[in-house]
């Protein structure tokens, strides 16, 4: 998925913000810098990006313009020395600000600049209160401070939190159409105090629960496109889906349907709605959440949605999402059928009845299978008698592979492709002309998508995955779980 990365922020369409006028000035004076370069960086989602360059001169003076470059409104870092000193709105075509390095927030003045006015205002009103809130943690976790001392602490705090929210409240009814007032209505969330007569605790959880879950987005503006040119909107779609919605792939479909059909009110938050969240759950660890990626690669990254992705990312996406679909959890798995370690037998693992199944790939000269299949022959052996079978298929049918089986004692249903077949690809078409195996079965690592080893998959009766990506010990608390139903 790094290519779609990269795309994603070299092919995107940006629009011009400044109406008619693509010009901008944004001045800033910064007593004590001189004679060094400084640079506007911008955003999108989480991500930060050199937008323009300018130098300071020897008065502190560094002036960013420009006819032909445009620069999107959102949240820009003032950077220099190797770090961010500060950052600044950017939402209108002229900024000018003056400062210094001994205190860059407490020292500033706008000079120009409506917004950045209002947003320094804030950012004075929050620093107080935070250095309130500081001294009154410290004496909070002091250990000797007594229990009534704590109780008025806390109120304390809480007092400095409402304040800080009707503070913000303040400024979005007085400057409704401001950037800042869309950025402090983004980072609203629900309240829950309406459920506080409820007095069954664990109702009150659900019910608390519910509504802030149901009222999470409600203050998003998903049409504002400054709203991901900042972190507000990556923070916002992160907290929804780590913290937020209920963790099994179904209901996550569900939320992510809700969240992207939300972003199509602007192109660019889709982009980025589409792009965060197959990335996140491409790469996610948890079991059954590849059905996440799946579903978000197959309805959203096509070639009429992906504008922003060629066609061969767009079908490398696709292919990928076809492929593992037929292995995601629920599913019935695809049959099998490869000859025994007599090599007499072909084993067709779908006629073998048992409550469970356990499916594994592996090699038999893989280092980390050497070291699990043990561990899980020596747990087969406790569980054996309880209905359940283990059909184990070897990149190998070879000396090496029988020779491990037996050392070992690895009692299982030990199958794999005959050597002839990668030796003679003429015996490939014999066999699945004699009806005794297909090409799946043959081209199993492609079918089941093995690209490393071991890979475990737990079946139930009906040969339907309820567990996948297994190793010896999750398989132990699985099955556990499983057989003490």
């Amino acid at each position: 998925m790094k290519k779609i990365l990269i795309l994603l922020f070299i092919a995107g369409l940006f629009n011009p913000i400044f109406g008619q006028k693509s010009d901008y000035s944004i001045k800033l004076k910064i007593k004590g810098m001189k004679d060094a370069d400084c640079f506007l960086i911008s955003y999108f989602g989480n991500q930060r990006f050199y937008k323009d360059t300018a130098h300071f001169d020897n008065n502190g003076v560094v002036h960013f313009t420009g006819k032909k470059a445009q620069l999107e409104s959102g949240i820009y870092g003032v950077y220099t020395g190797g770090k961010v000193l500060f950052e600044i709105l950017v939402d209108e075509p002229i900024i000018d600000i003056e400062t210094d390095t001994i205190h860059f927030v407490k020292n500033m003045v706008v000079k120009k600049s409506f917004e950045n006015q209002l947003f320094l205002e804030h950012l004075l009103y929050i620093e107080n209160l935070q250095e309130n809130s500081t001294a009154l943690r410290e004496k909070y976790s002091n250990e000797n401070t007594s229990e009534s001392e704590k109780k008025t602490i806390e109120k304390q705090l809480n007092d400095i939190e409402n304040n800080i929210k009707k503070y913000r409240l303040s400024i979005i009814e007085k400057h409704p159409t401001t950037f800042v007032a869309a950025i402090f209505k983004a980072m609203k969330e629900p309240e829950t105090n309406e459920f506080n007569e409820v007095e069954n605790d664990s109702l009150l959880r659900v019910l608390r629960y519910n509504y802030y879950k149901k009222h999470f987005f409600d203050d998003m503006n998903f049409g504002d496109e400054r709203l991901v040119r900042s972190p507000l909107y990556h923070n916002k779609l992160e907290k929804y889906f780590k913290s937020v919605v209920y963790p099994h792939p179904d209901s996550i479909i569900t939320d992510v349907d809700f969240v992207i059909e939300k972003s199509k009110a602007n192109k660019e938050i889709f982009k980025y709605s589409v792009h965060y969240l197959i990335n996140y759950y491409e790469k996610s660890k948890i079991m059954g959440m590849d059905a996440v990626f799946a579903h978000i690669a197959l309805k959203y990254y096509t070639h009429e949605q992906a504008y922003w992705a060629d066609s061969t990312t767009i079908e490398k996406v696709q292919e990928r999402a076809t492929k593992i679909y037929p292995l995601l959890l629920g599913k019935k798995s695809i049959n099998l059928t490869l000859l025994d370690t007599a090599s007499e037998n072909w084993i067709n693992m779908h006629e073998q009845k048992a409550a469970y199944t356990i499916l594994i790939f592996w090699d038999p000269e893989c280092g980390h299978c050497k070291k699990e299949l043990p561990k899980i022959a020596a747990y087969y052996e406790t569980i054996k008698d309880k209905n359940v079978i283990v059909y184990a298929v070897s990149s190998d049918h070879n000396d090496a592979w029988k020779k491990f089986i037996r050392e070992n004692k690895l009692d299982f249903i030990n199958v794999a492709v005959p050597k002839d077949v990668y030796e003679d690809q003429k015996k490939a078409t014999e066999y699945v002309l004699s009806g005794v195996t297909d090409l799946k079965s043959l081209n199993y690592s492609s079918t089941y998508d093995v690209f490393t080893t071991p890979q475990v998959y737990l079946l139930d009766k009906d040969k339907i995955f309820i567990a996948k990506k297994l190793d010896a010990e999750l398989l132990k608390q699985v099955l556990d779980r499983e057989l003490a139903k």
